[in-house]
């Protein structure tokens, strides 16, 4: 049998030099995209950030740990978001010059951000255990400062790579995205340690210890909810059904096509078994056009439903006239009646996609998202208090991507998590696989159940576990029928204290990094 020690391969790797060396590092950043959905691949961890920290090791000069991290973070995003481009397509004749700065230029400026962190290091004259340590709270600070500036994109955050496993994902009840962030480059980081001749192995094998056993404790915690009688683990005399119409993009805003796109959502609410439903979902501006109180449309859409049933639909909504109007993203809940009876608008928006960025600075001539308006942002914090479903938090694409949900200020927790979305943008790329990814770890993170609908899908019921008790897979017309999962009853570690978490993190270097220092003076 052939095997290679560490030192050897850190060696090997970190000689490299040229256009060799920027294709490890590129490379290794696609071992780290490889780990998350839909692949979980998850012993790539090893490679991904081993492999970088070993071209660091060997980096003669700063601007060669900044390139290193760059390169490492092009492979990332370039097959992490390489879906972008698919979104262009819905137009090519309109948008698809745009495809080769999308897919080159967008994802060179967004993998700056490892190449920041590399560069940081470049600065630390630390080496051992601590160095590796030190890069570990560094990337992560990075990433949560991706996940910030610039109303923030904390997508594909390696922490994901948990989502392997329902036992692995129940970490995210204790440390969430960010803490699992940090154990995957822990985890990652590893093999560097073995080179370290004091006390390397037994870093090493701790750390592998704390994720088995970790792992093992989720397995644990699933089996003691599955064990549950089913009328414990599911809210009584609700069953929901989730509409996913599967109506592609091109079609959805097509002016002589919205109707058609309302028609099927009709046809598969109407579906045999309605008179037991209790609640109707439909996702994202399913209803194509603005709806407010009062409208003809709110009546023919309750007559869709039965006695005491309602529905709730993305839309928008629009107030004022003339100059003076605004347009939200929005959720509305209809009775049968066709009574707006709770509403929520976007609060977190897509930059470029629902707002443009200074927008009184650049030329008219722009693409702008919704004529010469941006969407208006809503009201942040706020739950949908649905006739006969807990208290929502409702979530409209783009903002279940985010760790910190926007929670009441008055600290009241939501019994439901609700997700609508609009996939379809994206075809049957990895993009959706990694959009539900998040949010079932949002679940996780709350101890509180997520619905989520989606145009094209991924659609699903996920209890507080993370598992998913129904779906319907990405590319399918029909409907789910489904029961809702109860809230955990306590809050989850991960909500009490992840306010902290970072300044802990960060305290936690400062001393390494003291430490360290007055180790070099005696």
């Amino acid at each position: 049998m052939i095997s290679v020690s560490p030192v050897k391969l850190a060696r090997a790797i970190g000689g490299l030099r040229g256009w060799r060396r920027n294709a490890a590092a590129y490379l290794f950043g696609v071992c780290a995209t490889l780990t998350l959905s839909p692949f979980y691949l998850f012993p790539l961890l090893l490679p991904a950030f081993s492999g970088l920290m070993w071209l660091l090791d060997s980096a003669p000069t700063r601007k060669r740990m900044f390139w290193d991290g760059w390169w490492w973070g092009w492979g990332f995003y370039m097959t992490g978001l390489y879906w972008f481009c698919i979104a262009l397509l819905t137009d090519p004749e309109k948008f698809g010059w745009l495809i080769p700065p999308c897919l080159f230029g967008l994802n060179a400026i967004i993998a700056i951000y490892p190449a920041i962190a590399c560069l940081i290091m470049s600065y630390l004259r630390i080496r051992g255990l601590t160095k590796i340590l030190v890069f570990t709270i560094v990337w992560t600070v990075v990433e949560y400062a991706r996940g910030h500036l610039f109303t923030g994109f904390p997508w594909n955050l390696p922490g994901y790579a948990f989502g392997f496993s329902d036992a692995s994902l129940q970490l995210a009840s204790i440390a969430g995205a960010y803490g699992l962030t940090w154990f995957s480059v822990l985890l990652g980081t590893s093999p560097v340690a073995l080179g370290v001749k004091k006390k390397g192995a037994i870093y090493a094998g701790v750390l592998w210890a704390i994720f088995l056993l970790g792992t093992i404790w989720g397995g644990g915690r699933l089996h003691q909810a599955n064990a549950l009688a089913e009328e414990q683990r599911y809210v009584p005399k609700v069953l929901l059904r989730l509409v996913q119409a599967n109506i592609a993009q091109p079609n959805k805003w097509e002016p002589q096509l919205q109707m058609e796109g309302l028609r099927q959502h009709a046809e598969l609410t109407r579906s045999p078994g309605l008179e037991k439903v209790t609640h109707v979902i439909w996702s994202e501006t399913a209803v194509p056009f603005a709806i407010n109180k009062g409208e003809p449309i709110t009546k023919r859409l309750g007559d869709l439903l039965p006695e005491n049933a309602v529905l709730i639909t993305g839309s928008l909504r629009t107030q004022g006239e003339g100059e003076n109007w605004d347009i939200w993203n929005s959720l509305n809940a209809i009775n049968h009646n066709g009574d707006i009876v709770a509403s929520y608008d976007k609060v977190h928006l897509v930059p470029f996609g629902e707002f443009l960025p200074l927008r009184n600075v650049l030329p008219k001539s722009w693409l702008t998202p919704v004529g010469e308006k941006d969407f208006a942002i809503g009201t942040e914090g706020a739950l949908m208090n649905v006739p006969g479903l807990p208290p929502i938090l409702p979530l409209i694409c783009y903002e279940v991507i985010f760790p910190e949900l926007p929670l009441p200020a008055d600290g009241t927790r939501p019994q439901m998590l609700l997700s609508v979305t609009n996939d379809a943008w994206f075809g049957m790329s990895t993009g959706p696989h990694q959009h539900f990814e998040m949010a079932r770890m949002r679940a996780v993170e709350q101890g509180v159940p997520m619905v989520r609908v989606g145009n094209t899908g991924i659609s699903a019921v996920i209890n507080s576990f993370g598992q998913v008790t129904d779906s319907m897979p990405l590319g399918q017309k029909g409907f789910i029928d489904a029961k809702l999962p109860v809230a955990l009853a306590d809050d989850t570690t991960c909500n009490k204290f992840n306010k902290i978490f970072l300044p802990f993190l960060i305290f936690f270097g400062v001393l390494l990094l003291l430490k360290q220092q007055a180790r070099q003076k005696s």
